[in-house]
């Protein structure tokens, strides 16, 4: 998608009507592309509309403005933190809730999320940590503990900063412009936490 010398966005040659659910996933991938290639403050309805194919009366019907409908995208493309099960080991443990945060960043097209929330608002801030880092902070808190119990980790670095490391690692990932790819995960667990928590004095 590419932003013409007037600044709209035109809809490619053919495109079928949508309607329903399919119209709704062609608005809000929209609205993350759109966020990625010419940042949130210069998205605005027209553009939304024209590129996903439908028009602003379409949007206005379902959304009051652009505030609505972005945060309606990431309420929608947000995944929620699971319930952690005991895999047995803190490895598989870590693995599961950071692989969960970093497809948070992936469904969101990458710095979307965090242009959106740095932008838009305390709303689409109070969502990702509702729906996100902190169910995934509380997860990891709960890992480390049972790992504790299985002698796998130091009690003492069972703390708030610690449960924190990982899902900060990867926001600043997406903050650079770059959707976090798996391995991130598996790097931020071998070669960051792991270490830490398994560290004799």
């Amino acid at each position: 998608m590419t932003v013409t010398d007037s600044g709209r966005l035109p809809v490619a040659e053919g495109a079928k009507r949508r309607r329903g659910v399919e119209l709704q996933h062609a608005i809000f991938d929209t609205v993350f592309d759109l966020i990625n290639e010419i940042g949130y403050a210069r998205v605005t309805m027209e553009r939304v509309a024209v590129a996903a194919g439908t028009s602003k009366a379409v949007l206005y019907r379902r959304w009051d403005d652009k505030e609505s409908l972005v945060l309606d995208a990431l309420r929608e493309s947000l995944p929620t933190i699971p319930e952690v099960p005991d895999q047995g080991n803190l490895r598989d443990d870590l693995l599961a809730v950071l692989e969960v945060v970093r497809s948070a960043f992936a469904m969101t097209k990458g710095t979307a999320f965090h242009l959106v929330a740095a932008e838009a608002g305390g709303d689409c801030r109070a969502l990702a940590d509702e729906r996100v880092f902190a169910p995934a902070h509380d997860a990891i808190l709960t890992t480390m503990r049972r790992a504790v119990e299985r002698g796998e980790a130091r009690p003492e670095l069972v703390t708030d900063l610690v449960a924190d490391i990982g899902t900060a690692l990867l926001r600043s990932r997406a903050i650079d412009g770059e959707i976090p790819p798996e391995s991130l995960v598996t790097s931020i667990v071998d070669e960051v936490l792991l270490p830490l928590l398994r560290s004799t004095r």
